[in-house]
């Protein structure tokens, strides 16, 4: 049994000091200096994302007050003859739901 333990620890030893040690290696100068330029891409594009949101921004703020989507529209809506339950003084409140697609 000692002999099977010696044989199993010989062959680990073996396999350690033959097995190259990938993790520890660095990048070649031309791997490094392609990373630094997908990493200035990077930030070339979110400065850009960043300046369209800004104009996004800008653009929705000089909307005025009448464009403005919570505004209170009081207007009388009359359905004489149309079918109704409940008080017929009762206020209605419309939700119009533009958004979607």
């Amino acid at each position: 049994m000692r002999k099977l333990w010696l044989l199993v620890g010989e062959g680990l030893l073996a396999l350690m000091l033959c097995v190259p040690h990938t993790g520890l290696t660095q990048p070649a100068s031309d791997e490094l200096h392609k990373l630094q330029q997908d990493m200035e891409a990077i930030k070339a594009g979110q400065k850009q994302m960043l300046n369209d949101l800004q104009e996004i921004k800008k653009l929705l703020s000089s909307r005025g007050d009448e464009r403005s989507p919570i505004r209170d529209i009081n207007t009388t809506l009359h359905v004489a003859e149309a079918f109704s339950q409940g008080d017929p003084k009762a206020t209605l409140t419309l939700v119009e739901f533009t958004d979607y697609p």
